[in-house]
């Protein structure tokens, strides 16, 4: 997939995109994402209809593509990086310096394709290894609900299996849903701020605690 179009400040990969992943502590408001899942799910799809609300139907996915694009959340204006992965040997572009890099991810499956959503389980708990914890910023995506008359995978086993994952969740069509597509993006733009809020309240609390002074005997 080549940048163009509108996209913002877009960087191509292939070998060169592991330099530009290099893991740089983000601020709240600055977001990176990484989109993940299976070729063929729409990935790329997802991406483009966020960044230009356009939708276009043939990609040629030969290298991952990176975009950074603001855009205005509840009020905040949110720099996100988008990474739209390439699924290299069925790694569903989950590849140690992707997991590292990314603030919140979305998993993305195709609503026609039941092995795309199995492996669902298997993404997550990659990510969970990769950074150590648990309770990290996801969302579940099912995608071409359009064709819905030929689905594999009911709305309702998606939705227990994002809620037993503990993330939002949203059945969309990239190529009819703009509203949704974005919904989703800023979905997870927000899983991910509240997350480093928390995390710095924790801290926050931990770097106190040994900042006090002792009482005097």
């Amino acid at each position: 997939m080549s940048g163009g179009g509108g996209l913002s400040d877009p960087t191509i990969s292939g070998p060169t995109l592991r330099p530009y992943l290099r893991r740089k502590k983000s601020s709240l408001g600055e977001t990176k994402i990484a989109v993940l899942g299976m070729e063929g799910v729409g990935k790329s799809a997802l991406s483009v209809r966020f960044l230009t609300k356009r939708f276009i139907g043939e990609y040629d996915q030969s290298s991952e593509t990176k975009y950074r694009h603001t855009v205005l959340i509840d009020g905040e204006s949110i720099n996100f990086e988008v990474l739209d992965t390439r699924s290299e040997n069925e790694d569903c572009g989950a590849r140690d310096d992707v997991l590292r890099w990314g603030d919140g991810f979305m998993l993305v499956y195709s609503v026609i394709s039941r092995k795309s959503f199995d492996i669902l389980q298997e993404l997550r708990q990659k990510i969970e290894d990769a950074k150590k914890g648990t309770n990290i910023p996801i969302i579940v995506v099912g995608n071409k609900s359009d064709m819905a008359h030929v689905r594999q995978v009911t709305k309702d086993e998606a939705q227990k299996q994002a809620s037993n994952f503990g993330c939002p969740f949203v059945e969309l069509s990239a190529s009819e849903d703009v509203t949704n597509v974005v919904g989703a993006f800023h979905t997870i733009c927000r899983e991910v701020i509240e997350f480093k809020r928390r995390s710095r309240t924790f801290f926050d609390r931990v770097l106190g605690a040994f900042g006090r002074d002792k009482p005097s005997s």
